[in-house]
């Protein structure tokens, strides 16, 4: 995403022009740009081109240095990296709440250590995992999937020119990486988009470009090869999609336009229709407004919500990233690229003073990962709205002595109401545990498809162990609508199925749950079966939910859903819910959410307070809001448990 090498090629400046006006028209959702993230791609090729350039030409005249690229390539990356993640560290710390901060921090840490991509990879495949729009420092897992590139590929050339099969390693390593991103795309896409083992082949693509260009082309080739190749990027910036199906292969197209674009040379017709100075001048500057276009476009949505929308709006952030990234290019891109200024210091002087600025820098964010995000920068009442809106969790519920008896089981949707019952519990003097796994099933015979799955059928299986090997009470609740599709299948009797269509899978659902009951009222267990969770009818930023030290925008009204289709949303899991509660009448007692939450209509925020952490899970009020208007009922299973 910089440039890289001895001598200036103002087709490829182009390009990189082309690739960051891609992402940053992408990211400011530009109608008609859906595909600019392809920019990325382009960046991963031009820099397989460069990397693999210089390295080969070094290594022919016998004065490659493994140190001396690697101080080269710090000194290209970190100064402006640092700045960036500085600059949105102080911005969070005025603006963020201490959750927000929190996972800010983490971000930071990842990008200091250029380990982001890992980080958002493992984050994917979280329950809870946030939305890219809630991600401040997001766009730093192509930097670090770069420098992770960029650790192991001179070590690989270098072994392959010893070896004298530079080209045929290349080439194997390019093939071998395109393979195994279309076979793990199938389980795991979000692995083959941020890990860098699957990304080698569009940087194998670019350094392909060197020996493809060892064969004589002709001007007319060349000319064809520029057009096809501008055309190739700017027609998948316009037509491709981040969900459409194969995508990897799709990715070729770019990648393939890119290096055509590399290997026609900068004296064709194209070239130099492309090469105009002020598109030149953004290709220079491409690596600083990478770097601080996503900051900017993050903090203006957040502190001015949909007023950061439309297209004056993004005219003036526009202008102020290529202001900004002027500045980090002449003042920080420049003054540690230059050679001169380094040429006196060795390797390990290099390294101390670049590792001494990371640490330092490291030791903050870890700090405010630690400290909870700095909750000490909001005032009393900012902490108590804050705490509020938040999910509830462990820490709401007040300690009770005594032996532990009833358990409530199930996923996330049971987490969120232990701050509701901790009142109860308390003032009835009696204890409970929590068991299960967010958006893990715990039903016999059922297990997520692909991503978490063994997570998830770990958390079943410990569930249902510690259920068997006790007979307490139980509170039993489930996001049943997650669970009645494709999401999951289904093995009884060593049969392994999916659900086909809607019907079939509530069918296998309710089979799932009928066994499943039958297992817990065996030894005479009483439960309170929980239905179809309410819920907002409007999404919801969680960011934008939580106060930070300086006002931001605030959610956009959401008004209350009418109870009619709240109803009519859960009417199918509350059937199903009512025909198991029929066949042990005795055991199980249904409590049925809408019955309570809602009257006319169902209420999204109370007393300026939200109800909702998100479409469907209660914040802490809206916890203590459900189990305060369902209290008789509640009150009544949890008080049978002292008779018992």
């Amino acid at each position: 995403m910089h440039s890289t090498g001895q001598f200036f090629r103002p087709e490829i400046a182009a390009l990189r022009a082309l690739a960051v006006i891609s992402v940053i028209l992408f990211h400011l959702k530009v109608e008609g740009f859906q595909g600019g993230f392809v920019g990325v791609d382009v960046f991963f090729v031009i820099s397989g081109y460069l990397i693999t350039r210089n390295i080969l030409a070094d290594l022919q005249a016998n004065e490659f240095s493994l140190a001396q690229f690697y101080v080269r390539r710090t000194r290209r990356i970190y100064p402006a990296l640092i700045a960036t993640v500085v600059a949105t560290y102080i911005a969070g710390a005025l603006w963020c709440s201490p959750l927000m901060f929190l996972d800010l921090a983490k971000e930071c840490t990842h990008a200091l250590l250029s380990i982001s991509n890992i980080q958002y990879w493992r984050e994917s495949h979280r329950y809870f995992a946030p939305n890219s729009d809630e991600l401040a420092l997001l766009h730093c897992w192509s930097l670090s999937l770069e420098e992770q590139f960029y650790l192991v590929w001179p070590v690989f050339v270098v072994l392959a020119h010893k070896i004298n099969r530079t080209r045929g390693a290349i080439v194997i390593a390019t093939i071998a990486s395109f393979l195994a991103s279309i076979v793990v795309a199938r389980n795991d896409p979000s692995a083959t988009f941020f890990l860098m083992p699957f990304r080698i082949f569009e940087f194998g693509i670019g350094a392909g470009v060197l020996f493809v260009d060892e064969f004589r082309f002709g001007s007319v080739a060349r000319q064809i090869a520029s057009a096809v190749g501008v055309l190739s990027v700017v027609v998948s910036a316009f037509f491709l999609k981040s969900d459409m199906p194969n995508l990897e292969v799709a990715m070729l197209v770019p990648c393939l336009g890119a290096a055509a674009t590399i290997l026609a040379g900068s004296k064709t017709s194209v070239a130099r229709l492309i090469t105009y100075p002020v598109f030149v001048g953004v290709g220079a500057i491409s690596y600083s407004l990478y770097l601080c276009h996503w900051p900017i476009i993050f903090f203006a949505r957040f502190i001015f919500g949909d007023d950061a929308n439309g297209w004056a709006a993004s005219l003036l952030m526009l202008v102020a990233m290529i202001v900004i990234a002027t500045a980090m290019y002449c003042f920080i891109e420049r003054r540690f690229i230059q050679p001169s200024r380094f040429r006196s210091a060795s390797f390990l002087k290099n390294a101390a003073g670049f590792w001494s600025v990371v640490i330092v820098l490291v030791a903050i964010t870890h700090a405010t990962f630690l400290s909870k995000g700095f909750a000490w920068r909001l005032s009393v009442d900012q902490e108590k709205v804050a705490h509020l809106q938040d999910f509830p969790s462990g820490r709401d519920i007040e300690p009770v002595d005594g032996p532990v008896t009833f358990q409530l089981v199930g996923d996330s949707h049971a987490t969120q109401y232990e701050a509701g019952l901790s009142p109860l519990m308390k003032q009835l003097g009696i204890r409970m545990e929590g068991l299960g796994g967010a958006g893990c099933p715990i039903l016999y015979g059922m297990a997520l498809k692909a991503l978490r799955r063994e997570e998830c059928i770990e958390a079943r299986d410990k569930t249902l162990l510690r259920i068997k090997q006790t007979n307490l009470p139980m509170i039993f609740v489930q996001k049943w609508t997650y669970y009645d599709d494709a999401t999951v299948d289904y093995e009884f009797d060593g049969t392994k199925s999916a659900p086909s269509d809607l019907k079939n899978s509530y069918t296998k659902l309710e089979d799932a749950l009928n066994r499943t009951m039958a297992e817990f009222v065996a030894g005479g267990r009483h439960i309170l079966l929980i239905g179809a969770q309410v819920h907002a009818n409007c999404s919801i930023n969680l960011p934008r939910l939580l106060q930070g030290p300086f006002p931001h925008a605030p959610l956009p009204p959401c008004p209350p859903a009418k109870r009619e289709s709240i109803e009519q949303s859960g009417a199918q899991t509350n059937q199903m819910l009512f025909r198991i509660q029929a066949r042990w009448p005795d055991r199980i007692e249904l409590l049925r959410p809408v019955d309570y939450f809602c009257d006319d209509e169902c209420a999204v925020v109370s007393d300026g307070i939200w109800l909702y952490h998100d479409l469907t899970h209660f914040t802490v009020a809206g916890s203590h809001y459900m189990v305060k208007r369902a209290e008789i009922p509640f009150t009544r299973f949890l008080e049978s448990m002292r008779v018992r």
